[in-house]
């Protein structure tokens, strides 16, 4: 059985209703794909590397079957990798197809058994857009980085609210006419405030339009795929102004340019070198 950060007395209200989590839809998609280098999006491969080669351990939330480590470990072949994902099913496939790692299962947001700081980088990819509660969870994601957050988001240009729409469960096969999921589109200025109420050193992001999926419902507008790095201030160490360095089509909100020291977007490459 797969092991949970949970006992029955802790476990968070609302687990029981995310039903779609343990969908076989996911079991089929997740054991089959995103697992190789070539998997990787362009925004994600546009950090990976470059944090593979500085963590030591890395908490993949969101792990689905565990396929991310064959990626982590072919950047970094002993770095240490732990699993989370909130599906029973994900995770008895991860363990299975992965029986020498570590997996729990658990919803990143109440998570309370691993401690501060607990990897070097924290990943949290292609699921906080499912999240209604992305606020809590990326709070959570927050303190168990020791170094550094990675994670992506769905943004909006048009937008200082956000919108929730649905997306319908069919990456294998057809839909089966019910199973559906949130899918959230962040408008960009709430977003970027709520980076900086976490005060990191620095933050560092990549992007680019693009139309959601057929099977997103509810939206008729390109979005931006973002993926964020933030890094956090060592232990002992003084608080300061944070970096920002934001390669997007996306501006970086005027109302919060004097809370940070900006960096033109094109300046990315100079700090995250190319693969």
């Amino acid at each position: 059985m797969a092991k949970s950060l949970f006992s029955p007395e802790e476990r968070p209200q609302g687990m029981s209703e995310l039903s779609w989590a343990e969908h076989p839809e996911l079991v089929r998609f997740y054991s089959q794909h995103r697992s190789r280098p070539e998997d990787l999006y362009p925004s994600e491969r546009r950090f990976l590397p470059w944090l593979a080669r500085q963590a030591t351990s890395v908490l993949d939330t969101g792990c689905a079957a565990g396929g991310f480590i064959h990626i982590w470990r072919f950047y970094h072949p002993n770095v240490e990798y732990t699993g989370i994902d909130i599906s029973s099913a994900l995770i008895e496939t991860a363990r299975r197809l992965h029986p020498n790692e570590l997996f729990f299962r658990a919803n990143v947001s109440e998570v309370t058994g691993l401690p501060d700081r607990y990897a070097s980088v924290v990943q949290a990819l292609s699921w906080l857009h499912w999240d209604l509660d992305y606020v809590k969870a990326i709070t959570q994601l927050w303190r168990l980085a020791d170094r550094y957050l990675f994670m992506d988001v769905r943004l909006s240009a048009r937008r200082n609210f956000n919108l929730r729409c649905r997306q319908k469960l069919a990456f294998v096969g057809p839909w089966d006419g019910e199973s559906m999921t949130p899918y959230l589109i962040l408008g960009w200025p709430p977003f970027a405030r709520l980076l900086l109420g976490l005060k990191p050193r620095t933050i560092l992001g990549y992007g680019y339009w693009g139309k959601p999926a057929e099977t997103v419902v509810g939206v008729d507008e390109e979005i931006c795929f973002a993926v964020f790095v933030l890094e956090k201030i060592g232990i002992g160490a003084n608080s300061r102004i944070p970096t920002v360095c934001v390669d997007l089509p996306l501006a970086w909100p005027a109302a919060l340019s004097g809370n940070v020291h900006l960096i033109p977007g094109s300046e990315l490459k100079a700090l995250v070198p190319l693969e």
